[in-house]
């Protein structure tokens, strides 16, 4: 699936969200229910709920404690049935829809991790060590770490490519049971995740 990620710029980081409204609902997938959130440049939140709707919800509001926040749980299903019911041909680029747009707010060392994310194909993984050396950073892998758990957009920005060098999953904000789910429905075999 093809994304295109716009940057905050300072200013708009630092209103976070002030005088925007932004849609976000929960919606259901094959992984789990994910809480999705869309404001003027595009999609800027999309979680797993791991922990519940509650703290999902608590979450996304400490994210753009300033914008006014309309639930809309249909429009969060439609989101899911775009991104989650493509299937892993369109995941890997054999398809080509319309690219997402992504709207991000973090430092620069975060994004640089984020956009190198977004090229690592579908179906297969990293390790900390090579997302490290790919952004040319070699020793900072567990800045890298921070970085790729700090991701705020689950799936669409895919931290769950990473895994550590000896080849285990590692960790997964989202858990490992659904990091395992997530790689192997790209890689063409769909299992799905409940209370992961």
């Amino acid at each position: 699936m093809q994304v295109n990620l716009r940057v905050a710029e300072p200013e708009e980081a630092k209103s976070a969200g002030a005088g925007w409204i932004m849609t976000a609902g929960f919606g259901t997938t094959i992984f789990g229910t994910v809480l999705i959130a869309d404001g003027p440049y595009g999609i800027c939140h999309l979680s797993f709920t791991r922990q519940g709707k509650l703290p999902a919800w608590n979450g996304l509001r400490a994210q753009w404690a300033s914008a006014e926040l309309v639930r809309n749980d249909e429009r969060a299903g439609e989101w899911c049935r775009k991104i989650f019911s493509v299937g892993p041909a369109a995941c890997a680029g054999v398809q080509n829809p319309l690219p997402l747009q992504l709207y991000v707010k973090g430092s620069a060392f975060q994004v640089k991790i984020w956009q190198a994310l977004l090229g690592i194909p579908a179906g297969t993984t990293v390790s900390y060590g090579q997302l490290a050396t790919m952004i040319g950073h070699p020793r900072a892998y567990r800045a890298v770490g921070n970085a790729v758990g700090g991701n705020p957009i689950a799936f669409l920005i895919p931290c769950h490519r990473v895994i550590c060098a000896d080849g285990t999953l590692g960790g997964y904000r989202w858990g490992a049971k659904r990091k395992q789910a997530l790689l192997e429905w790209e890689r063409g075999n769909a299992h799905p995740v409940e209370n992961a």
